[in-house]
């Protein structure tokens, strides 16, 4: 290949998945008790704070932005990306979201035996966990 792209690896990876919130720490904090993932404190700050994924994957971070509105759900106005996080049970899963702080959305009626359940985080961003 050229350009500096060897063949057989990426052109670019993903580093991180980014959420705009009003308070990126207590974001980050919701997170890493739901994923069990540090925050990675050397590149972090009041304004933007990254989680690290223990096994070395792309990182979870979150930026102050003033004014921050949640998106809607289920319309999507202005949601314009959520996360899916495979969990391995389901029960497990929906009880610690709710215990650190995830509100359950509606299920679309459509998919109600779905094998995934809609949340949102405390700043409002809609997630889904997955079995």
């Amino acid at each position: 290949m050229t350009d500096g792209v060897t063949a057989g690896s990426p052109a670019s990876r993903p580093l991180a998945f980014v959420l705009d919130c009003p308070d990126p720490r207590e974001l980050a904090r919701f997170y890493g008790r739901l994923l069990d993932w540090g925050v990675s404190e050397a590149d972090s700050d009041e304004n933007w704070v990254e989680l690290a994924d223990p096994l070395g994957g792309a990182r979870l971070a979150f930026q102050r932005v003033d004014g921050h509105a949640p998106p809607r759900w289920p319309d999507g106005s202005p949601q314009q990306a959520h996360l899916d996080l495979r969990v391995g049970g389901a029960a497990e899963a929906e009880s610690l979201a709710g215990a650190v702080g995830a509100a359950r959305l509606p299920q679309p009626a459509d998919e109600s035996d779905a094998n995934f359940r809609v949340y949102a985080d405390p700043a409002g961003h809609p997630f889904c966990l997955c079995w």
